[in-house]
Formats: structure tokens, sequence, C-alpha cells
């Protein structure tokens, strides 16, 4: 027996490029994910005249790495390491397909590395990929490869990196471009980069047209941009004269047994335990609250015997649900909070690690799991019940907060001659040591965070007041805002995964909700409408039948005088003239005499299609431009979903009069009607000899006004249709009966089909 070995064509290192990645934005982020995989802390994308370069400090290849991994194609060592080997980092690329991609930035392609174990060499590798492809054997497709001394420089001055130079482009590049590839890249990215420290990573983009620079560094931040609450806050000097309404903060008497209850908020003192020491002063704190969409607030805050001199701050809430702007995706944007939110601490502008998604130092999920009603920190005046529900989590919150210890140090000195209570950090750097300064400046970035609870319950009052007063009833979205928003309440209390697909579920729920309104609300002005029309028919309808039987009086008294009168001709001829006139009348009253009658308009049951149809049939004849409409297609058995009568000759009527319009100039004019019921589904379709429609564009037709047939001045003077409607009222009421309708390809003998469709 012979042994054989597959062989694999060259070209599946184009197809597995492009079916893979797909997009030029999407491959040169793959390229830039390798750096972050390869634990870079900057890469750096340059635009050139003719080349794009990619550069990052990471751990580099050496020539094993570049053939064992590089040049290994579906290779799964990130899926088997998982994190990146010094930084920890979970890897981003799984494929081992995404450097096949260049291919759909460049043709050429070459590559500069250094490894930590490359000493004082250079790895430099080139790929011509038109040359690879055309080799026709994917294992014959040429990598040149070479070694020499260390000729590259990379970021950060970094002794190991890589460098990649894409040349021969395949495409232009602009700011939109540029937007796409931010969005591919920004979740990477933290906010707080202090410029030192190799945990974080940054992205910078290169290039003489400063508007694709601008384009992408605007997207590589638009997730700060999605606040809805912004807090901004600073320590105002010694000598600021507060204004009148400064509200105090308090401070809780620290042996409590619970600080939420009403006794022991009420015994809450203005200050510490350590109030009588009178040489430490008050200060005077600004809060400047931006609620979005709802306007700023100012609030001056005094805290009394205060061991901090400076301050400043700036947080954000986010409330990620719904549709985010900027096309970035709610999932991304949370476990980007998740990673890199919290409240942060700068010494001097040195990022404290210690602080940020994984401490609670500001005791916010201390206070989400003891479910408190009251602020510890704000005065009586302020308090409005429930509240505290408003506090957000750490994983809602971005902040900065600026402090300088060896300012705080040198100020104790002079003004108390001791630095024991002063703002200090620990040896270690990691952290603030656990002074009356710490504990004062916990106290006036906490009361910032515990206004906005209680402003934002009060403007979700106002707004529901608001609401109520222009409203009797409350949209299903909102109803369903409000269930995301207790569910955010109870986040703490739910595991991690449980809390993401409930949000995602109700993410999706209240998009389909609102899109639901607004298709609703589309079609309000039309419905009442339509109504109005319904109900002046009803009374017409009255009327003419009163008209009908004096009509019928007098076309019995001219016949009467005709058979009396000597010359009785001309009389006999107007009485054949009003007896036509008024057969004809009553032809057209029957498209509306089922109005009059309550159960057709009430009794909501399953109707047999084909009696039904053959209703219709019969009301349209005054109409009917002499078109023969054939009902044997339908089956004697099929019945149609329930509903009442008035709907569904409502439906069939404007079927029945789109395919009149459509054949006022067609010399066969024939309707056929068929039906079919089988696999859970049943069908009518309804097709005619007419001018036809277009398929590809025939949803269109389903909306208000939109129309595609063209019509004399006289016809369209009837009345009859043609305005753009009948179609939008179709689909109502087909939807109301849980149909499905849509224009389908005829048969050869017509032109139109329009099926309607519903399961059984």
């Amino acid at each position: 027996m012979e042994k054989l070995n597959f062989s694999v064509d060259s070209r599946l290192l184009r197809e597995l490029g492009e079916r893979l990645v797909g997009r030029p934005h999407i491959a040169l982020a793959e390229l830039v994910k390798n750096g972050y995989d390869a634990d870079a802390s900057r890469v750096v994308i340059r635009f050139l005249a003719d080349r794009i370069e990619v550069l990052d400090d990471g751990h580099g290849m050496d020539q094993e790495d570049f053939v064992s991994k590089w040049l290994r194609i579906g290779s799964t060592h990130k899926e088997r390491e998982a994190y990146s080997p010094s930084l920890g980092r979970p890897l981003t690329g799984s494929k081992g397909v995404g450097r096949l991609a260049v291919q759909l930035i460049a043709n050429k392609l070459e590559i500069r590395s250094v490894g930590r174990s490359s000493g004082n060499r250079e790895l430099k590798a080139y790929v011509d990929w038109r040359e690879a492809v055309e080799t026709g054997d994917l294992t014959e497709a040429p990598v040149y490869v070479e070694s020499g001394p260390v000729e590259s420089s990379f970021p950060m001055e970094s002794a190991t990196g890589t460098k990649l130079v894409l040349s021969e482009l395949n495409h232009r590049w602009g700011p939109l471009e540029f937007e796409e590839l931010a969005n591919e890249l920004w979740p990477l990215q933290s906010p707080f980069d202090d410029g030192e420290s190799r945990q974080n990573f940054r992205v910078t983009l290169e290039s003489p047209y400063q508007s694709f620079v601008r384009a992408f560094d605007s997207q590589m931040t638009a997730v700060l941009d999605l606040w809805i609450a912004r807090l901004v806050g600073e320590l105002l000097p010694l000598d600021f004269i507060p204004p009148d309404g400064t509200v105090i903060v308090r401070r809780p008497d620290p042996e409590a047994a619970d600080n939420d209850n009403d006794e022991a908020w009420d015994t809450a003192s203005d200050f510490s335990a350590n109030a009588m020491e009178t040489n430490r002063p008050d200060r005077i704190a600004k809060l400047t609250l931006q609620l979005h969409g709802a306007g700023t607030e100012v609030v001056y805050y005094r805290l009394p015997n205060c061991s901090l001199d400076q301050l400043q701050y700036e947080i954000r809430v986010f409330l990620l649900q719904y549709r985010q702007p900027r096309n970035i995706s709610v999932s991304e944007a949370r476990r980007y909070l998740r990673r890199f939110g919290g409240v942060h601490v700068y010494d001097a502008g040195f990022h404290l690690p210690y602080y940020g998604p994984d401490t609670d130092w500001l005791h916010i999920e201390i206070d989400h799991s003891h479910r408190l009603s009251r602020s510890q920190l704000l005065p009586r005046n302020l308090q409005r019940p429930g509240g505290m529900s408003n506090l957000p989590t750490n994983s809602r919150l971005f902040g900065a907060v600026n402090v300088n210890t060896a300012h705080e140090q040198r100020h104790a000195e002079e003004s108390l001659g001791s630095t024991a209570s002063a703002l200090a950090i620990q040896i270690s750097r990691d952290r603030l040591t656990e002074s009356a300064a710490y504990r004062d400046l916990v106290a006036l970035v906490r009361f910032a965070l515990d206004y906005y609870a209680m402003a934002s319950g009060r403007k979700d009052s106002e707004r529901s007041k608001r609401d109520r007063d222009r409203s009797p009833g409350e949209k299903p979205s909102s109803r369903m805002q409000r269930l995301q928003k207790s569910l955010n309440d109870v986040k703490g209390d739910l595991p991690e995964d449980t809390f993401d697909e409930l949000s995602s579920e109700l993410d999706e729920a209240l998009r389909e909700t609102e899109a639901e309104e607004r298709r609703y609300e589309s079609y309000l002005g039309l419905l009442g409408a339509l109504a109005t029309a319904g109900i002046s028919a009803l009374a017409y309808e009255h009327e003419v039948s009163k008209q009908f039987e004096a009509l019928e009086k007098i076309v019995g008294q001219l016949r009467g005088m005709a058979r009396t009168a000597g010359n009785s001709e001309d009389l006999e001829v107007i009485a054949i003239d009003l007896q036509s006139w008024l057969a004809r009348s009553r032809a057209t009253h029957n498209l509306f005499s089922h109005l009059l009658q309550e159960d057709n308009r009430t009794l909501r049951i399953p109707l047999p299609a084909q009696q039904t149809l053959d209703l219709v049939r019969k009301q349209v004849e005054a109409i009917n431009p002499g078109a023969n409409i054939k009902l044997d297609g339908v089956p004697t058995d099929l019945i149609l979903p329930p509903g009442r009568y008035v709907e569904w000759s409502a439906v069939f009527q404007n079927i029945f009069l789109n395919a009149f319009n459509a054949m006022r100039g067609s010399s066969v004019k024939r309707i056929d009607v068929s039906g079919a019921q089988g696999a859970g589904r049943a069908r009518i379709v309804v097709q005619d000899t007419g001018v036809g429609v277009d398929l590809a564009n025939s949803e269109e037709l389903f909306e208000p006004f939109v129309r595609r047939l063209r019509m004399s001045d006289d016809y369209a003077a009837l009345g009859l249709g043609g305005g753009g409607l009948g179609l939008t009222i179709v689909r109502m009421m087909a939807q109301e009966m849980d149909c499905t309708v849509r224009f389908v390809a005829p048969d050869l003998e017509h032109a139109t089909a329009i099926e309607i469709s519903w399961g059984v």
C-alpha cells in the first residue's frame, strides 16, 4: 500500500488572510495586538508616504521563535500559554493567522526583531506575498531570513522589540479608517498611564497628516466621553470665604454600631474625635456636578478640622446600557471599566498602583453590601429616601485624584510642627499611610459620590413626575430601563457572568422595544386618520342607507308616471338610468356595509379563507376594472388565523385594490389566489398580471406613502388607492394577526405575487 501526503495550495495564504480578517484596519490592529501579547508597553504606528511601520518594545523574537511560532501557520501556542510571559496579559490572538492578514495591507513585509536571547544580533526577514502565493505549494512559499548587527531602534529605547515595515500598500487610508483602527485598539489601553510603568500599554500614531492622528486619538479615548455624570472637585485656598449655603461634612460616630439608623445618624458629630485640636483649620471644597442632559450644579462643602492642604479630583460615572455612540461595544466597555475603572490616586503625577478597580478605598462596595439608605457624610437636608441606591459601584467609575505628599509633609511641618497626621506615602510607594489626612481625603472624595447619588435620585424623581404629568401611561421601554437600573443596584450580589448575561439580554430586549415604539409612533398619526375615516364611514353608511330607500321610491314613481303618461319613453329612460346608478351605488356601498355589523367589528375568530375571500371579491365588484378574480386555488379547508372580519377585509381589499391599479394598462386583467399548508406554516398567495414590482426593493413599498406606480390624474382623483398607504395597512393588520406579508417571485403567467403566511 502506497503512503501519500496532503499538499496545500499556497493560495490558502490569501484565503486565510482575507477571510479570517477581511478588512485592512482589522489586519493592522492584529499587528498591534501582537505587540500587546509580546508584553510591549509602547507601540508606534508610523504612516509614511510609501510604507507603514509598526514598532513595539516587547520581548521580540530570535530565530528559533521566528521559525517555531511566526512561520508556523495556525500555531496554537497562544491558546496553550493563555497569558503573556512577563506581564501576565491575557493573549489576544488564538488562530495563528493574524500575520497572514498583512497581505491585505501591503504586498511586501519586512520584519526586524531583537529578542532577549539575541545578544547583539538582529533578526531580519522578508516576505513578498505575491511571490509566496504564486509558488503553488504552501510549504514552498519563500520567506527570506538573515541575521546581522542590531540596526533598529525600538520605542522607550528598549533593547528588545519588533519592527514591521509594510510596503507596496494596497489601500488608501483616511480619518474614517483610523477611527475604525482605534475602535479595535482602545480596549487594550488604560487611560491612567503615568508614562513610566511597564504594565501600561500605549499606542501612538505618527503621520504627516494631522487629521489622521486627531481621528485616531479621539477614538482611542472615546469611551471616556460616554459618562452620564462628571464630578470635578478641589480643595480651595485657606483664605477662601465660603458662600451662604455651604454644606458641612458630617463625621459619623465611629463607635456607633449602625451608622445607618436614625439614632446613630442624629447623634453624629460635625467634628471628628480630634475636633478639640483647634490648630487644624476648617477647609472648603468645591464640587461641580455635571449630569448628562440635566445641567450643572455647584456645591461648596466644609470639612472641619481638616488635615489635608491640597486636593483635586475628577470622577466620571458611566451607565453602559443601550446602544453607545462612536460604535463602542457595551460589553467591551464594561470589560474595560472592570479592568481599568475605579478611582485612581496620583501623587505628584505618579500613579499609585494600589488604587483602582480592585480596591475599595472609598468604601463603596462595603456600603453597597450593607444597603445603606442614608449617606454618612451628607447633612439631613441633602438626604432623600433611597438615594444611596444610586451610589455607583467601582465598575461604573473612572476617577483620578491628585495629591502631593511631599507638599503635605512640608505644610504640616510648617503649620503644626509635626507630620504625624499629614498625608504620607509608604516606603513601598504603592499606597498612602492611614493618617488623619488620608481619612480626610477619603471623606472629601466620598462626599462627592454621595452627593451625586442623592442628586441623581432627585433628578430621576423629577423626571418621573414630568413623565407622569405628560402622559398617564408609561412606555414599556421606560419600565425596562427601570428594570435595568434595579439590576445594576444588585450587581454586587450577583456572579459576574450572571449579571453580564442578564444585562445583555435586557439590552437586547430594550433595543427591540424601543424600535417597536418608534415604529408605533410613526404609525400613530396614520392610525388616527384612518380611525377618524372609519368613524365617518359608519355615519355615512347610515345616511346613505336612508337615501337609497328614498331613491327607490323616486324610481317607482317615475315608472308609474311613465305607464300613465302618453309619451312615456323619456321617463322610462330616466327611470332605467336612475335604477342603474342606484345598483352601482349599492355595489359601492358593499365596500363599507360590513362595518355596520357589530360581529364583524368585534368578533375575533378563525375564518374560512375561501369564503372570506369570496365576500371581499363581491365587496370590490364596483371598483373592479374588469379583472377576473379566481379563488379556485384556495383549499376549502384552509382557515385564516383568528381575526375580525373587518381586519381580513381590509387586508384583502387593499391587496385587490393594488392589483386593480397595477392592471389598468394591461390587456389581460387576471387575479389568481392560491393557498397551501404544510411544514408548520400556511399561506395565501395573490398574483396579478399588472406591471410587477422589483423584489430587491419591494420592502420599501410597505412603508407609508411610498409608491412606485404612476397613475393618471383622472384615476387618482377617484381616491381608489395609489396614495402609498394600502400596503402599510396590509402589513399593520397582518402583523396584529401574527402573519407575515411579503412580495415573492410570481409564476410565469403573472407579474406580481404577494404572500401572506402564518404558523399553524
